[in-house]
């Protein structure tokens, strides 16, 4: 199949006047390269010693390529245009680069503006593999889910057998209870939509992931995934639209009455944690510019009574992306949420699809009581936000390929 859409590429190529040289790059770092990245960018945080290790091997190993194929792939950003979700990421990024102008910031234009351009060479680099090489891009995903639930296996029994305190915070580059849920809960909700799509409810190897990713979600002492994961597989229940949908529901009840029965300190033990005293704060200073907000990057300082430090961010970020991009940056923001949401929903019995609308809406409830950083360098957050959008832009560009729909390089 590979050495077949190889051919047909470079045989259309040909006629167009592509040189065979360009069409033998954009084999080999489609069909080599580009999935090296993606798998190292899906698991890389998990075993890096540190975050910088994690950057580097995303710079290296798929920045780059992608920018390589973006230059070398005509009809790859012409597929992309048609992606409603990639146009309201442009429209998104667009917008916020312009609004460093009236941001006041001391950090370099240029440093923040080649953030949303990791964030593009993430879109190219899965679309990429997804145009040329549609399989390639299954089995890194394939592969990663599984590397996911061996390596939450072995920090579940790191934390079980040592003595670091009643949260896991996590290893390596995962040093925090929170960031290391939004990694292992995003392979978590794709296993979990694998399963309700699949139409046996006996499949051993889902199930298990599901039990150990869920068990360290749950070791992390995290509400936030708890929250995310309700509201996800509510999503997927209606989704499915059958019985499947009523499964995953009782299921969702089972486990939220266990869980408040055996570790009622895992929803209630530390109260609200500030959060309704620093979104109230966040909105009254948004509102200090509420149309056009305080520009990309806008220093933000939040101080709660009885707090003997300030918080640097609004603990949500739909409120970071009122703060900074106020009214008119909302709307972008709900552009790209609505807009990935409806293509799921239409294309709902693609299985990739409905795998990575699952990611979405994890997401976007996760982000609802954490982060601030929405466009950043490479990062946890890119597992809740960015990663989700590329993922499924890249899946609705290969469902539309299969139709015959799409165009090649």
């Amino acid at each position: 199949m590979g050495k077949a859409r190889q051919m047909k590429t470079q045989k259309l190529g040909g006629a167009a006047g592509y040189p065979a040289w360009r069409a033998r790059i954009n084999d080999h770092l489609t069909n080599w390269v580009l999935p090296l990245g993606i798998l190292l960018l899906l698991t890389s945080m998990m075993w890096a010693g540190e975050k910088r290790l994690f950057q580097q091997l995303f710079y290296v190993f798929l920045a780059l390529p992608a920018f390589v194929l973006a230059l070398n792939c005509r009809d790859l950003a012409a597929a992309l245009l048609r992606s409603p979700v990639f146009i309201a990421f442009l429209c998104f990024a667009a917008y916020f680069s312009i609004s460093i102008s009236w941001s006041g910031t001391d950090e370099s234009v240029l440093s923040l503006l080649k953030r949303p351009l990791y964030v593009l060479c993430l879109f190219f680099a899965f679309a990429g593999v997804a145009f040329h090489r549609p399989d390639r891009l299954t089995a890194v995903l394939r592969l990663s889910s599984i590397i996911a639930v061996v390596a939450a296996s072995v920090q579940l029994a790191f934390f079980l057998l040592s003595d670091d305190g009643a949260r896991l915070a996590g290893y390596g580059a995962l040093h925090n209870p929170l960031l290391t849920s939004h990694v292992f809960g995003f392979f978590l909700v794709l296993w979990i939509a694998y399963w309700i799509h699949h139409r046996r409810f006996f499949l051993p190897v889902a199930m298990i992931a599901v039990a150990v990713l869920g068990a360290l979600i749950l070791a992390t002492g995290s509400r936030t995934p708890l929250l995310a994961l309700s509201a996800t597989i509510l999503w997927l229940g209606l989704m499915t639209g059958d019985r499947r949908g009523v499964i995953a529901f009782s299921i969702l009840v089972l486990a939220g009455g266990i869980i408040a029965v055996l570790w009622p300190e895992a929803i209630a033990q530390r109260g609200l944690s500030y959060r309704p005293q620093i979104w109230a704060e966040a909105i009254r200073q948004a509102l200090e510019f509420p149309t056009f907000g305080h520009g990309y990057n806008h220093a933000l300082r939040i101080q709660v009574e009885g707090i003997n430090y300030a918080f640097s961010d609004p603990h949500n970020m739909t409120l970071s992306v009122f703060y900074r991009g106020g009214a008119l940056g909302l709307v972008f923001w709900a552009a790209l949420f609505a807009s990935a949401l409806f293509v799921s929903w239409k294309n709902r019995k693609d299985v990739m699809i409905f795998a990575f609308s699952a990611t979405i809406v994890y997401g976007l409830v996760a982000s609802m009581t954490e982060g601030g950083s929405f466009l950043s360098r490479p990062k946890e957050h890119w597992f809740l936000l960015w990663i989700p959008f590329a993922l499924l832009t890249a899946a609705t560009l290969r469902r539309r390929e299969n139709e015959g729909t799409g165009g090649r390089c």
